[in-house]
């Protein structure tokens, strides 16, 4: 049974997040993947629960599989300054350094309005 705030968002995918950013927070980052991918199976269209699924991942040492859910994110939001700039990290981890340069290009130009 899903219950809906005001603005359409479903409290149990706010409860979902707010458990992952917890665990994340924690350093339980297999858990909070766990989270986010319940989000996600809820509302696929949620840009942010794609984005901080990266960030679990590549804390996990996944960084392709991090790139793929910045990507997801960023397919849903092209403004989500972070997933740029976190895919941009993820893509210097793994020694695309030109690719990675654009990326954290595109989120300073997001985040300072250029």
């Amino acid at each position: 049974m899903q219950i809906f705030s005001q603005n359409g968002v479903s409290e149990k995918t706010n409860y979902l997040v707010r458990q992952a950013q917890e665990k994340a927070m924690s350093g339980d980052h297999r858990t909070a993947v766990e989270y986010l991918k319940k989000v996600i199976s809820i509302d696929p269209s949620h840009s942010g629960a794609f984005a901080m699924l990266g960030d679990c991942t590549d804390c996990l040492g996944h960084h392709e599989e991090a790139i793929a859910y910045y990507d997801q994110a960023l397919r849903i939001d092209p403004y989500h300054a972070d997933a740029w700039f976190n895919k941009g990290m993820s893509l210097k981890s793994i020694g695309r350094g030109r690719e990675a340069t654009e990326c954290i290009e595109k989120s300073v130009e997001l985040y300072c309005g250029r």
